[in-house]
């Protein structure tokens, strides 16, 4: 099973780091495609798991409550086919 996971900070510089640091603690455990710089597509087993990582970044956020926003699809089951325009070179998938 898969869902997309996305944020977008409104800060910059130590913080904004901090705020995509803390988001991607909430993450953390999780086997993923980054697709752009914070669109996330995460693969996970049971979907329970979906509401669990909603609580652990609606926590994260409301700790950065004003500078980070984000969204998650509904979880679905089948491959999909995106349309990726440049991959990055590096750094794009984390198995666990």
């Amino acid at each position: 099973m898969h869902f997309i996971v996305s944020w977008e900070i409104t800060s910059c510089g130590k913080r904004r780091e901090e705020i995509d640091n803390a988001m991607l603690a909430g993450i953390h455990g999780y086997s993923w495609i980054r697709l752009l710089s914070a669109f996330y597509v995460l693969d996970i087993e049971y979907a329970d798991e979906w509401t669990i990582i909603h609580e652990k970044l609606l926590s994260i956020a409301g700790i950065f409550s004003g500078d980070v926003n984000f969204l998650m699809s509904p979880i679905y089951d089948l491959d999909s086919d995106f349309f990726i325009y440049k991959m990055p070179q590096e750094g794009y998938y984390k198995e666990i």
